[in-house]
């Protein structure tokens, strides 16, 4: 099974394609958030690099957020567009299990940041078993001042991932390591989004949404207004 995988919402993009469980080819493009401009042009190389037709590839991968608002919808609108011509199951995956499953090793405990800026985090707690990453807790919008709290809730060791927004904490966390997976790649998210269609549980094309975790500037202003 041929999967395209899209990861679109942090500073950095990336797509690449994998078959089965084999990565064929990864493209991350240095940070400069033009991924409106960038990421057509960036799947036609990567097509044409691995001699690629639209016509087989069997699935689609998307990360959906936390993270740069318009980033996640411009990957998201890419990919459902793509899967919607071509009748192909797509599966979106939480920024956030992509740092997880990147970063822990089985029976380890996880909590993969996202900086969310104003002195906030994207943040949730995982725990890898059988190659699977496990939802134990979030995603949620804390403090950073919060986190500490909720990382002195887990027994044992933590391993912290994602952005180094807080790294200057880790020192003065007993439990809490620093892993050096820091961004989400869209390899991980092809190979998420083939466990998840190889098993059935493809995202329904007109359900799936981003998942932002906290409204954006313009909805906080008409909200307020």
């Amino acid at each position: 099974m041929v999967i395209l995988a899209v990861h679109s919402t942090s500073a950095s993009l990336s797509v690449a394609v994998t078959e089965n469980r084999v990565v064929l080819r990864e493209i991350i493009l240095p940070p400069d958030r033009k991924h409106l401009e960038n990421l057509a042009p960036l799947i036609r190389d990567l097509a044409a690099g691995l001699h690629l037709s639209v016509l087989d590839i069997d699935g689609f991968g998307v990360a959906m957020g936390p993270g740069s608002f318009s980033g996640t919808r411009v990957g998201l609108a890419a990919i459902k567009g793509m899967a919607l011509a071509l009748a192909k199951p797509v599966a979106g995956i939480s920024s956030l299990e992509i740092l997880a499953w990147q970063a822990l090793k089985d029976g380890e405990w996880g909590a993969p940041v996202i900086d969310a800026r104003r002195s906030e985090i994207y943040t949730a707690f995982y725990r890898k078993s059988g190659g699977n990453v496990m939802l134990v807790a979030g995603p949620m919008l804390i403090k950073a001042e919060e986190f500490a709290e909720h990382a002195e809730k887990v027994s044992g060791k933590l391993l912290l991932c994602g952005d180094p927004v807080l790294d200057h904490l880790v020192e003065s966390i007993p439990n809490v390591v620093r892993s050096p997976v820091a961004a989400p790649s869209a390899a991980a998210c092809a190979l998420l989004a083939y466990e998840r269609i190889r098993r059935g549980n493809a995202d329904d094309l007109h359900s799936l949404t981003p998942l932002y975790i906290r409204r954006s500037d313009a909805e906080e202003k008409k909200r307020l207004n």
